[in-house]
């Protein structure tokens, strides 16, 4: 487990039980020796404990079994980030990086994608035609950004890859980067590898009835470090200079109804298949 997804889960686990003891974040707070901003940083995720706070917080909110207090107090013990956005990694750009670890553990992954093929599925031809007209290619080291792309994929094809589900508009697939050798690759790439079985994909047509979303956005469910808690949901939305990390309630369930509804509209995974060569023929 990443040291962001750590740092998560203590957050939800600090909050719960400081809510279920009726305990005031502002007695919380003192009992730290801290002010409630402090407090409030950590029960976001924002802010870690160390594992002599954490234990001293739960002993005051009763947290009576040993169990669940342990496996707290080690997601305290094992925060540590350093040196893990080094080497080709520091090309991760900042508001991008605690995705790439919430993503690292997720077991189900579900994208959306409005005009460029994903990250996830790009192939490396596609990536550097992509860097290649970026605003920003003088700022950014294409060598160290393109390892870091291929390295992220690997989570749907490790030993226990991921379950991944996408939908993409057509747009994705007409929109042409590169040149038609890139594009030709690319969409043959896809085919191949919606064949792999923990890899779904649909592609949602021009002509397909409803609405489709004007933006991309991907939601995560990353299962819990015990086997008796719930995995976390939350979705991600990305910009140009900053990112959303949604894991309320009702913006989770929100994005699950969207989700469903692209879901019905697109085509099926043999026709959707079938399009995406059809496509790739046009680029030959």
């Amino acid at each position: 487990m990443t040291p962001t997804v750590r740092l998560k889960f203590l957050s939800i686990y600090m909050r719960e039980a400081r809510l279920q003891a009726g305990v005031d974040m502002k007695d919380a707070a003192k009992l730290l020796g801290r002010d409630t901003t402090r407090v409030t940083k950590m029960e976001k995720g924002r802010e870690g404990l160390t594992p002599g706070d954490a234990k001293m917080l739960l002993d005051h909110y009763d947290v009576h079994s040993d169990e669940q207090k342990a496996a707290i107090v080690e997601l305290a013990r094992t925060r540590s980030q350093r040196g893990r956005w080094s080497g080709h990694r520091a090309a991760v750009p900042l508001q991008q990086r605690a995705y790439y670890d919430f993503e690292c553990d997720a077991n189900l992954i579900q994208h959306y994608g409005a005009e460029m093929v994903p990250g996830l599925l790009q192939t490396e031809s596609y990536m550097r035609a992509m860097l290649g007209h970026d605003f920003r290619r003088d700022t950014i080291n294409i060598e160290d950004v393109v390892a870091a792309r291929l390295e992220r994929q690997e989570v749907l094809f490790r030993q226990r890859p991921a379950t991944a589900n996408f939908i993409l508009s057509e747009s994705c697939l007409r929109r042409i980067v590169g040149g038609n050798a890139v594009m030709n690759e690319q969409l043959k790439h896809l085919a191949t590898i919606s064949r792999k079985p923990n890899i779904q994909l649909q592609i949602l047509p021009f002509d397909a009835p409803g609405n489709a979303s004007t933006f991309g956005f991907t939601t995560l469910r990353i299962p819990a470090p015990t086997a008796a808690a719930q995995p976390l949901e939350m979705v991600y939305v990305e910009n140009l200079h900053d990112a959303d990390y949604l894991d309320g309630v009702a913006e989770t369930a929100d994005y699950a109804m969207l989700w469903s509804r692209l879901t019905a509209n697109a085509s099926g995974i043999d026709k959707s298949r079938r399009l995406i060569l059809e496509i790739a023929q046009t680029y030959a």
